[in-house]
């Protein structure tokens, strides 16, 4: 007789399906979870309607403006600021991540020479002047947004109060680029995070440069073949050498200086233009002191005319914007019948078919 105690059954349960060594879903529950994620994807396809409940700390859409604050509507933002720079140019665009956490361009690049004044774009309270990672930037509270500004050496403090055209700093050395810009970012205040396009706030429009290649060695002397330009020595002063007590601001472009009476003509022109389209004339240069003009050339080289023979220089020349900058727009054939009527005229040789067509440039020939 076998007296050895046998071993008591087993009872058996089923085991888990899981991998005891790798802690990976076993095929059936692997199936399951698939299963449900589909059934999950036909659900919102079919159901436009359907909400899903996020996770506490997991976002489930896109963020909610801070408490008490209202986010500016897009098409309410001002397209009246000026150009930072005289005759701007960007050279790296507006291109924003599709992600907070990816990389992008949440601005835009203007070229800007180390040295070169950086003037505010409209009326605003200064938010910062400092450093920030290393780089000097400046930004500015305008209305409901804000504005900055780098690589910028600040001539302001933070809370200064500033006018558009008001000096805020110079171009930092290095630049931001290395070719010679500064980087502009656009964002409405207290949302930081949300940067928008900075050049509609310009008003600007598609500035028409010469392609490189089409440029010639230099720009031709302005031809006097209609007689008709008062843009020429008067008062004895010298070319964008004009003391400020003998230029008037311009009302309807804040910013901007012109000889007295070509001021005045202007803003009466810009009130019939703003009749016609509801804005007024957008500008995006006028006078141009001599130092300026002599940065100018330095950076956009033959495309700008040498120090001291620049018809801007004179406190008689414009460069429009908002259409009137493209031969064959409204607003441009509106000028062209209107501008004359209060002295201002579009000089030949920068006419369609002229030496140097410039849809955009106009200058005050008088009443």
């Amino acid at each position: 007789m076998d007296t050895r105690r046998r071993p008591s059954p087993v009872s058996r349960t089923p085991l888990p399906l899981r991998s005891s060594l790798l802690g990976r879903p076993a095929p059936l529950e692997h199936l399951a979870r698939r299963l449900l994620a589909v059934a999950a994807c036909f659900l919102l396809t079919v159901s436009p309607g359907l909400t899903v409940q996020a996770e506490p700390g997991l976002a489930a859409g896109p963020p909610t403006p801070a408490a008490g604050l209202t986010a500016p509507h897009p098409a309410a933002h001002p397209t009246g600021w000026i150009a930072l720079v005289p005759s701007p140019s960007v050279l790296r665009g507006f291109d924003p991540p599709g992600d907070d956490w990816h990389a992008g361009h949440r601005g835009v690049d203007l070229a800007a020479l180390p040295g070169e004044t950086i003037r505010a774009p409209a009326a605003g309270t200064v938010r910062f002047a400092g450093v920030v990672a290393g780089k000097p930037v400046v930004s500015v509270t305008v209305g409901a947004w804000v504005l900055s500004v780098e690589n910028v050496d600040a001539t302001v403090t933070t809370g200064d109060e500033v006018h558009p055209g008001h000096p805020i700093g110079t171009v930092a050395s290095p630049p931001h680029c290395t070719e010679g810009c500064v980087h502009v970012g656009v964002w409405p205040q207290g949302r930081k995070t949300e940067y928008v396009d900075p050049m509609p706030f310009f008003g600007r429009g598609d500035v028409i440069l010469l392609p490189e290649a089409q440029a010639p060695e230099e720009l031709p002397e302005v031809p006097h073949d209609s007689g008709r330009s008062g843009a020429g020595p008067w008062g004895g002063h010298r070319n964008g050498r004009i003391p400020a007590v003998a230029l008037c601001a311009v009302q309807t472009a804040p910013g901007h200086l012109l000889r007295c009476d070509a001021a005045r003509a202007f803003d009466e022109m810009s009130h019939a233009y703003a009749q016609r389209f509801g804005t007024p004339i957008s500008v995006t240069d006028s006078y141009r002191d001599y130092d300026t003009q002599v940065i100018l050339k330095r950076r956009k080289g033959r495309m700008a005319a040498a120090p001291g023979t620049s018809n801007h220089g004179w406190g008689l020349a414009m460069d429009l914007g908002g259409g009137i900058n493209r031969f064959g727009t409204e607003a441009h054939t509106w000028m062209q019948s209107n501008g004359p009527r209060h002295g201002w005229i579009h000089p030949s040789w920068a006419r369609q078919g002229g030496s140097l067509p410039e849809a955009w440039h106009w200058e005050f020939a008088g009443a």
